[in-house]
């Protein structure tokens, strides 16, 4: 009996063991079922995009404020061509977790951003103490925009999403795409005010939400932050409140089209004290949709 006893415990713990160990190749497979859905849903957004021939011409630029006319001389933007899709590849990228404690996680950042008409959307890969930690930024229809969170690849541990957060998309996408592709400065859902000769006001339209932030740009003519009020939102003392939020643009190269930033930085400006909560100079651009 007490043999027979001994070989089902045996057995389960064997059992257990294959489990557990199964779920650890699992966790350290590249494979993903949500990256999957996510890398097929932006694949099917990219199939429904028109090919564009177009170029930033001298005469678009002509019609941007001084300042921004500037800019675009400054990085050589007159024939650089108009892609309708931009999909960049940040690697190990610090992120701040958690802007109370400073925790720091290093992640994968697939970011999509897509330009005929505004859309963005990214897809994060990290994990906390050995487990996968996944998260989704997105938007809808409905014009809600949030972020999914996916523990172990396997199990959706949140899901928030408000009209505040598509407004937060709108601005995101403003505010990249000076890094990444910035023949969206001559959008249609981009206009533009000078405050002086250094700032200039920026404010996207889309669907009926917009969002509005401030260009600043040095004395070379380099665009070096950006500013808004209307897309950060953090608890402080258990209430939601708007804190400011800004993207630094550093480090200019030329590449082969145009003049590049290669660094960027994202910060949460709090009353008290600034959060660098992302920042990466080790990222990939790939650039869609554009044919001579």
């Amino acid at each position: 009996m007490r043999r027979k006893r001994r070989k089902h415990i045996m057995i389960i713990i064997g059992f257990i063991l294959i489990l557990v160990g199964g779920v650890f190749v699992y966790w350290n497979i590249s494979y993903s079922p949500y990256k999957a859905a996510f890398d097929k849903k932006m694949k099917a957004r990219v199939k429904k995009i028109q090919t564009e021939n177009a170029v930033c011409t001298a005469e678009e630029i002509a019609q941007l404020p001084e300042v921004m006319q500037r800019y675009c001389s400054y990085i050589g933007l007159e024939g650089y061509p108009k892609y309708p899709v931009s999909h960049t590849e940040f690697y190990q990228t610090d992120f701040v977790f958690d802007s109370q404690s400073g925790k720091r996680l290093k992640m994968d950042y697939d970011l999509w951003l897509f330009f005929q008409e505004p859309y963005r959307s990214a897809y994060c890969s990290s994990s906390m103490f050995g487990v996968p930690f996944d998260g989704v930024d997105y938007c809808t229809d409905d014009l809600q925009g949030g972020m999914k969170g996916i523990l172990g690849k396997a199990i959706q541990i949140f899901d928030v999403k408000s009209k505040q957060g598509y407004q937060a998309i709108l601005l995101s996408w403003l505010a990249e795409s000076v890094a990444i592709n910035p023949s969206a400065i001559l959008s249609p859902y981009v206009t533009y005010e000078q405050i002086d000769d250094l700032h200039v006001k920026a404010t996207i339209a889309y669907n009926g939400v917009s969002g509005t932030g401030v260009f600043t740009l040095n004395e070379e003519g380099a665009i070096v932050t950006f500013y808004t009020d209307e897309r950060q939102v953090e608890k402080i003392n258990g209430v939601d409140t708007k804190i400011g939020w800004r993207c630094d643009y550093e480090d200019y190269r030329q590449d082969e089209d145009v003049k590049r930033i290669h660094t960027v930085r994202s910060v949460k400006v709090f009353p008290d004290r600034e959060v660098v909560y992302f920042e990466s100079n080790n990222f990939k651009i790939t650039n869609i949709g554009w044919k001579e």
